[in-house]
This record gives structure tokens, sequence and C-alpha cells, in this order.
């Protein structure tokens, strides 16, 4: 909730006589509050409000102003179970203001406690001069309770003692907008009689929602999530979220106007209309949802570029719109999961589908989630999966994972389909998404001009040919739909001249146009390989707290010498140069591919930035840097090279989380091969090769191919350890031996296990031999 949206109302009663009441600004100029509030005179037990004429004269004051403005009722419930009302400020002084379209949500489980809060302005708080300070209350309630008459009975934590006689000492507090986890469910409307002020009751939101008139206002308003609203859809109807289960979610991005032209290239602007081609999926999907099993898994895997992540929110967004609960969650490993919302999964009465993406840097957030989904009762639940391959991760997700295996095959996998080599059908895509993008680039930050209108990009979206699309690489609709943007970006007048190679180099020059713009607007004086550099440490790194964040920015080239003070400014310049979709600081550069385009060109060149960002990165950083160069490395050769180097340099402290990776990625070839090499370099250094074996992660049994080399690099460590004098790891060798033979065994390599068998057996047996000290270690 944000405080400084809420206001007083103010309605004519007759004479020189106001009520008093409290509203909550869902637009610039739009507030809602309850329909008693505005009514020309106060409510009886024999006249209830919705027999009582509007007052003709409504007042509005924010809490920064002294000042009251007038506003008009644009809408109100009609009955008694919808105490809503919507005015809107038409007051010529009134200042217009950007706001973030509010997130309208509903309770959706049976557990109760639910924690809420509201702020308004209740008798109590009165001043001499009649202003109302703000009172914020805070309370909780169950779903269940007042669910008949469309309302929630919320019990009041800090409640106010209330006068012996008159009024209720809430008097005022009605229309406050109640919000539970950031999302507005309900309005205070009443003291609930008999709890001495401890319970209030609210209207629910979601009555309203069941108004044509009501979601018409409030779509036209723009009061809503840009997940939500499908890109060619006629209006911006909301949808209701979760209370419960909000925060299991990535938040809706809600910024109007897109910062830079690559942003209209990501999932999240759906700057680009749904492909129609593509709609056979959606109804494929859709049948899914709508079939007869309680629980469903599915597992949609294809290269970056292809469209996974806009078919799944295409999914979620017609999903919510047929009343299901849907998203896509947030957390990036089990301990951001909220305990007590995975409590509450198990009680949800609502349709609900769950969305995994990058699903194979996570099987664990994965394996969490389906330990807490029932299964053998309605409603239905439906978790999909996405990633580019389904590699090592996935086998050993399968296996671990009764459930899962209950549900799907381990090779029932679909293949998200790419555009065909018919290049009538490229060019249907790259003049579809030419005509989205012309509409789409006036309303573009980074590219406003008073001399360069809509009309303009109109134009030149008709002189720009189609070229040839006929290349492998044009498989991927992310391609197509860069051409396109690159195709109008280079029609539009410019003093510069660019001689880049590729859409994505030419993409980029535009993107550091925004960088510096960005940074001299927040004060950063810096030449624009600094800020380069600093933005490909925060797409390949990201950083999750500020400690993260200022460790690696101390290392970067150009701002090793900052000052904390400058450096905490470059923080920030980052945290909002590219929002971070869920948790964290730093958002990367998006669209993937730009962004593992980026780091690869940005590392060849600087290697050393590589060097120096690494040194101070984290463990998480670490993890989700390999990751970006392995991806990377499948179209730039460049980031196989540098993995390399980086495994081979700091051996000790990449080795295990290269393997970590080598477990997680569909293709370990590459990282396996450092490491080996790595082992092998450190092979006289003890020193390293203990603090190698000590974070050796463990692998599970069912990657048995990949299991296999990681077993016998192992083995290889601790033999070259015990060699050098250092027998305390006997026992690891021993046990390295014998499981490597039963991986051996089960690949079919039948002379190379029983070897195995055999080096296990002499290590076990030097171990219980009489007089050596270490009889019982293994």
């Amino acid at each position: 909730m944000r405080e400084d949206r809420v206001v007083e109302v103010w309605a004519w009663r007759g004479g020189d006589r106001y009520g008093p009441g409290s509203g909550y600004r869902i637009t610039s100029d739009l507030v809602l509050t309850a329909a008693h509030v505005i009514v020309v005179e106060d409510p009886t037990p024999q006249r209830p409000y919705y027999d009582i004429a509007t007052s003709t004269d409504i007042r509005i004051r924010r809490r920064s102003s002294p000042e009251l403005s007038t506003g008009v009722v644009v809408w109100r419930g009609a009955d008694a179970n919808l105490d809503l009302a919507l005015l809107r400020v038409d007051d010529p002084a009134w200042r217009d203001e950007q706001l973030a379209p509010v997130r309208w949500g509903r309770t959706t489980c049976q557990s109760p406690g639910v924690a809420c809060a509201a702020t308004g302005f209740p008798e109590v708080t009165v001043l001499p001069d009649q202003r109302r300070e703000r009172e914020q209350l805070s309370g909780h309630l169950s779903p269940t309770s007042g669910e008949k008459e469309g309302q929630y009975h919320v019990q009041v934590s800090n409640a106010p003692v209330s006068p012996a006689v008159g009024d209720s000492a809430w008097c005022g507090m009605s229309g406050a907008a109640l919000f539970s986890a950031d999302v507005l469910i309900g309005v205070i409307v009443i003291d609930h009689k008999g709890f001495d002020g401890s319970r209030l009751l609210a209207v629910r939101v979601n009555a309203a929602f069941e108004d044509p008139d009501f979601l018409s206002i409030v779509a036209a308003g723009g009061s809503c999530g840009d997940l939500f609203r499908a890109r060619d859809a006629k209006d911006g109807v909301p949808a209701l979220e979760s209370a419960e289960l909000t925060t299991l979610f990535a938040a809706p991005r809600t910024s109007r106007r897109p910062r830079s032209p690559a942003t209209l290239l990501t999932a999240h602007t759906s700057a680009v209309r749904w492909f129609h081609r593509r709609e056979p999926k959606i109804v494929e999907l859709l049948d899914w949802l709508g079939s007869a099993e309680p629980v469903d898994v599915r597992l949609v895997v294809g290269p970056g570029g292809h469209g996974k992540t806009r078919l799944a929110r295409e999914l979620v967004h017609r999903a919510v719109r047929a009343g299901w609960i849907a998203g896509l969650v947030k957390a990036q490993s089990p301990a951001e999961l909220d305990p007590d919302v995975l409590a509450r999964l198990t009680s949800c009465e609502v349709p609900l589908l769950l969305v995994v993406d990058y699903a194979e840097t996570r099987p664990d957030v994965v394996r969490v989630l389906l330990e807490r989904i029932k299964d053998d009762e309605p409603p239905p639940v439906r978790l999909l999966l996405l990633a580019r391959s389904p590699g090592q991760w996935w086998q050993s997700l399968w296996s671990s994972c009764e459930l899962l295996q209950e549900l799907l095959a381990l090779d029932d996998i679909e293949v998200v389909d790419q555009l065909p080599d018919d290049t009538e059908q490229r060019s249907e895509a790259f003049n579809q998404a030419l005509a989205d993008l012309s509409d789409a680039l006036p309303s573009v930050r980074d590219m406003v001009s008073a001399h360069w209108t809509a009309a303009d990009w109109k134009e030149m979206a008709a002189q720009v040919d189609v070229p040839n699309l006929s290349g492998h690489r044009y498989r991927s609709i992310l391609h197509v739909h860069l051409a396109a943007l690159v195709g109008l970006l280079r029609r539009r007048p410019t003093t510069e001249n660019s001689d880049a190679s590729s859409h994505e180099e030419y993409l980029l020059l535009r993107e550091r146009h925004y960088w510096s713009r960005s940074a001299a607007e927040s004060g950063l004086q810096l030449n624009e390989q600094t800020l380069t550099n600093a933005v490909t440490v925060a797409t390949l790194l990201g950083a999750d707290t500020v400690e993260e964040a200022l460790a690696c920015l101390s290392r970067v080239h150009g701002l090793k010498d900052q000052s904390d003070d400058r450096l905490m400014t470059v923080d920030h310049w980052l945290q909002t140069l590219y929002p971070a979709p869920g948790g964290g600081l730093w958002g990367a550069l998006e669209p993937d591919r730009l962004g593992e385009y980026l780091v690869a060109e940005q590392l060849a060149r600087h290697p050393a930035l590589l060097n120096s960002a690494l040194a101070a990165a984290s463990g998480p950083q670490l993890h989700r840097a390999l990751h970006v160069l392995a991806r990377a490395g499948a179209e730039h050769p460049a980031a196989v090279s540098l993995l390399r180097d980086q495994v081979l340099g700091q051996p000790a402290r990449l080795v295990p989380a290269a393997l970590a990776v080598c477990v997680e990625t569909e293709e370990p070839a590459a990282l396996l091969a450092a490491v080996q090499d790595a082992l092998e370099q450190a092979a006289d250094h003890a020193d390293v090769l203990s603090a190698i074996v000590e974070e050796f992660p463990a692998v599970p049994s069912e990657l048995v191919e990949v299991g296999e080399q990681i077993t016998r690099m192992e083995a290889e460590v601790y033999s070259r350890l015990v060699r050098a004098g250092q027998h305390r790891y006997l026992p690891r060798l021993a046990r390295a031996h014998q499981k490597r033979s039963e991986q051996l065994f089960q690949l079919g390599r039948l002379d190379e296990a029983r070897r195995e068998a055999a080096e296990a057996t002499q290590a076990f047996r030097e171990l219980a031999a009489p007089g050596s000290g270490r009889e019982g270690e293994a």
C-alpha cells in the first residue's frame, strides 16, 4: 500500500455540514471509497445508504495538501452488498501525476490469519481545524468469515478505545482501502457491533468485478498491471491476484513507458502482439489446464529466443481471465519460498497455475513446490516448467520425485516450436512486429523527440523492406523481432554514423545512449566504457544485497578509485536501469540473448573485467555467472574460452561451482573439460586439491554419465592427496572407487568397473590392516 495515495473524502450532507470518510487513489484522479461516505445524508437502519441520493458536493484532500479539491461520483454500488464508489477529481488545480497501476486481489485459500492493513482518517485523529491525521490499521482476517455477505471481518490488532457514547472511534475510517501483501482486497465500511472497535467489516472488491461499468471505468484509467494485459486487447481490464499467494509470484511490471528500445523485445513488455500462428500451442495448453487431472506437470524446452517465456505469459494471461490464480514463480532457491505461503498452498480453493522459468537453474524450488501440492482433490493445480533443454537437472529431479514420475515419463518433454523454414511465415512475423514496434516506439523514454512523431514511425515502417530471413538464426522469433526493430531504428534520422555489423551490436549502440542519458540524470559523470563495464557485470553476476553490489562495483574498471558514496549511486542507477523482475537489486539487460551477447563481446575485449568481478562474487553470483557464460557459449565460442580460463585461474574457488553447474546445464562437456584441466594443472599442489575436494558437490546417483566423470575426477584427487601423505583421505578414496565402479556397471563398461571395484577393495583392506592406525575410518 502506498501511503501517499490515501486521501480524505468529504461529502456535503446539507447546510454547512460535511460527512467525513477515507479513500484511496487507484489512478492519478480516480478514488475508491465506500458508497455510504458520499450520500447526501447519514444512513439509518430505516433508510440504508443505497436508498439515499448521492451528494452533489464531494471534496477530496491529499495528505500533502491543506486544500480540498472537488470531485464527482462516476460509479456507485447498487445494493447493500456493494458499498463501494468511484470518484473522479475534476478540480483544475489538481496536479495530474503518473501513478503505478493498483494490484487488485482476493483471498483464495481457507487458512485463517491473513495479515492485512488499511490507512484512513477516523474520528480519534481529528485536529482542532477539523483536518484529520492518518491512522494505520493493522490486523488479520479469516477468508471464510463474512463470505456470504461479500465482506471481510478484520480483526484489528491496534484498535482505539471506543467512546462511552456516540459514534464509533472508527467513524471516518469508512472508505479506507484494505490491503494484503500489496494487493487491494477490500474497502472498510463499518465497525462491527459487539467487538468494542476491535473488528471492522470490509467490502470485498472482487464483488465489484462482476459489474461491467466498474471494470470499464477502472480499465479506462489504466489501473491494472501489464502482466495481465494482452498486447492486442481492446481494453486493460484488471485481474484479481491471490492475497495469500501473491508473494510466490514475480510482481507484474507496471511501467507504462518502456525505458529503452531493447525493452520492447522482452516477454514482459509484449510490445509485439501474440503471433497467431502459435495459437494452436496455446489452445493445447488451455486444454491441459481444463483436463480432469487434479494435478499435472509439463516441461517445455527450447533455445533462448524461441518464445518460451512469451508462451508462458500468454497462458498466464488467459488463465487469469478464466478465473485461475497464475504467475511466474520468483524464488531462485528454496530459502526464498515463504513457509507461510507454502503452507497455504494446500488450502487453495481456486485453480492454480505455477510457472517456473529457467527451471534448470532451480530444480530444488520445483521439488519443494511438488512436495506441497495436494494431488487428491480439486481445484486443479498445474505446474509448467520452462528450460533450455532437459539436461542432467531433469533426470535428477524426475528420479528424486515420486509424484513427478507418476505424472509424466522422463522423456515426456515438449519442444517449443521454432519458426519453420517457410519464409512466408517468417515474413508475416516480421511485418507484424514492424507494425507493432512502430506503435510502441513513440512511448519509449529514450526515443522521445518533438521532431519524431508516431506518424513518422508509421511512415518509416512502410518503407522498411523485409530482409532475407532464410538463415538458420531466423528460426528464432526473437531474431525476427530484432531485425524488425533494428530496421526501424536505422530509419530514424540521427547525427551519428554506425558501422555495426550485426543487429545485436546496433541495438547495443542504442542501449548505450540510454545508459549515458540515465546516468547523467542520476548525477553520474562516467565515460561510456565505465558504464558498459558496470552493465556487463550486473548482467553477468546480478546482486541480491547492497554488500554484494558494492563489493563487485569496487572492482569494476573505471570505478575502483570511487568513494563508497559514488558506488552507492552507481548501484542505485543499475537498480533503476533494468529493474529486477523478482527479488534482488540488479536486473539484467534483456532479452537474454542480447545480455549474453553483451557479456561475451565485452569480456572477449576486456577479459580482465571478468577476473576482477569474479574475485568479489559471492557463491550465488558465481553460480549465476557460470550459467550465463555457459549459455552464451552456445553462440559465442569466446565465452567458452573465458569459462575455461577462469576455472584454470581460480581452481579452488571455481571448480566446485563449475561442477554444480555441470549438473544443471544442457551442455556440460566444456565445463567438465575445464575442470579436468584444472585438476591436472593442480596435480602437485596438495593445498589446492584439498580445498577443491572439500567442496565437491554431491552428484545424484541417477546422473550416471556426468556422475561417472565427476567421480573419476574425485578419485584422482583423493589418490594424489593420499600419495602426498594425506592419509585422512583414504576412506574417501575407497568410497569414490566403489561409487565409480557402480556407475561404470550401469553404463555397461564392465572391465573398467571391475578394475575400480578392485581399487576400492584394496583401499578398504589398507584401512582395515592391523597396525595401520586407520581401522574403522571408512
